[in-house]
């Protein structure tokens, strides 16, 4: 029984492979046509606090990133995905597994999610209240 890890995998949103994108020991998985980007359980919460790890979300954010009436199924284990919103960053959504936890961010989003994780640290550090 392998691993989904080690199975071919297709992106949720447009059907085409995904390839494996390697950042500091850190794997995730891309696709090959929308860039959107597949993040197994805590893996965007690992690179989002490495430096440089915006490198690995290539494109740009496509119109219907953040639409709260897409029906995507995780490309893991085939269950409905649920859309999560950040918190203190309500424009930016993504969709969440309530199964295997994974998450699904459009082209664009992780660089946004990261950003949005300085922006707040910044914050804490000249005593800003939002």
């Amino acid at each position: 029984d392998l691993s989904h890890q080690e199975k071919f995998m297709n992106c949720t949103k447009c059907k085409a492979s995904m390839a494996k994108v390697l950042f500091e020991g850190v794997e995730v998985d891309r696709c090959t046509f929308c860039d959107g980007i597949w993040f197994d359980v805590l893996e965007k919460e690992q690179l989002k606090d490495l430096k440089g790890s915006e490198a690995i979300d290539v494109g740009e954010k496509p119109a219907d990133a953040g639409d709260e009436h897409r029906h995507l199924l995780c490309p893991v284990c085939r269950t409905l995905m649920i859309t999560m919103s950040v918190f203190g960053h309500p424009q930016l959504k993504y969709e969440s597994c309530t199964v295997c936890f994974g998450a699904f961010f459009d082209a664009g989003e992780f660089r946004e999610f990261k950003k949005e994780g300085i922006v707040e640290m910044l914050k804490g550090l000249v005593g800003w209240s939002a």
